[in-house]
């Protein structure tokens, strides 16, 4: 077959975006272009690729095989990218990292640090919850994902790197302010403000009051952290976050941590890949930034956080 790399990319470009019309507006090309060069490419194939059902576009089975190949392809070539750099004395490339919503606070000040040391390297993030990180996961379509609650049924390898207390807050006003040791049964008494289904922090919650056979039975659910955050400063109720997410909170007097048994639950977040990944340069290059800094690291979070909450 004779596929031209730019077929491929301009085929991943319409399948990425299902969309001949936005694919043609990233490339910077007509619309008659882009479906000419697709035509050519089912003609290699010798089957469709893409399917119209009314208005909305679909990948045919050869499509979604030719979506994983082209995946591939565009992979080894940014290795390749970065392998050649590499033996210059330089370190190019693309590194793709994927996060759980509950990083996103502190994710971007390590990918700063990181890209301090190697300038010429691109970075890519994108924030998910943890249902959505766990299926990138799987389809590999990362270099890295920065998580905490590392699942056990998957083939991955993790590299823990910073502690994640999550602990219990409410707003300055609720009645439990200021009361010691207060057991797990209090947060029946008030509405409990949860994140989405699929996220990693309402699993790890879920799992340590089940461990010590607590059920909520007073459920909001609010999604992110940000609109909790908002929920509880309006009166809504009660709930648990990384305390990463309310420094600024904390610091200001918006929210208070209770004094409650068996908290902080206490995770490690953790660099995660497939085991079977090949890890790209940028990759390898960034799992030995944070082994050799780490702890300049997790100082330069703890200074950011508490700058925050500062100002």
């Amino acid at each position: 077959m004779k596929m031209t790399l730019r077929q491929l990319t301009l085929f991943d470009c319409v399948a990425r975006h299902m969309s001949f019309t936005r694919a043609a507006e990233e490339m910077h090309l007509t619309q008659p272009a882009v479906s000419i060069q697709l035509k050519q490419l089912e003609e290699h194939v010798g089957m469709p690729l893409f399917e119209q059902i009314g208005k909305k576009l679909y990948l045919t089975a050869a499509g979604e095989e030719l979506q994983q190949t082209c995946s591939d392809i565009f992979s080894r070539l940014d290795n390749l990218e970065m392998a050649l750099s590499q033996m210059k004395g330089l370190m190019h490339g693309t590194l793709r990292v994927a996060v759980v919503t509950s990083a996103m606070y502190f994710a971007p000040h390590l990918l700063g640090a990181f890209q301090r040391e190697y300038p010429e390297v691109r970075m890519r993030l994108v924030v998910k919850n943890r249902n959505q990180v766990l299926q990138r996961l799987a389809n590999n379509e990362d270099d890295l994902v920065l998580m905490a609650q590392v699942p056990q049924d998957m083939k991955l390898v993790s590299y823990p790197f910073l502690d994640n207390p999550m602990i219990p807050v409410v707003p300055p006003t609720h009645p439990l302010v200021g009361r010691e040791k207060l057991p797990l049964s209090v947060l029946n008494e008030y509405r409990f403000l949860s994140r989405e289904d699929g996220s990693g922090s309402r699993k790890a919650i879920e799992d340590h009051l089940q461990e010590r056979d607590v059920v909520l039975e007073n459920i909001m659910e609010l999604g992110g952290s940000e609109t909790i955050k908002q929920g509880l400063m309006a009166g809504l109720g009660i709930s648990i976050l990384s305390r990463h997410s309310v420094a600024l909170e904390l610091a200001t007097g918006l929210l208070v941590e209770l004094d409650m048994e068996s908290f902080p639950i206490v995770r490690s977040w953790c660099m995660v890949h497939h085991r079977e990944k090949s890890l790209s340069p940028a990759a390898e290059a960034f799992i030995q930034f944070m082994h050799s800094n780490g702890q300049q690291v997790r100082e330069m979070l703890r200074n950011r956080f508490m700058s925050a909450s500062i100002e």
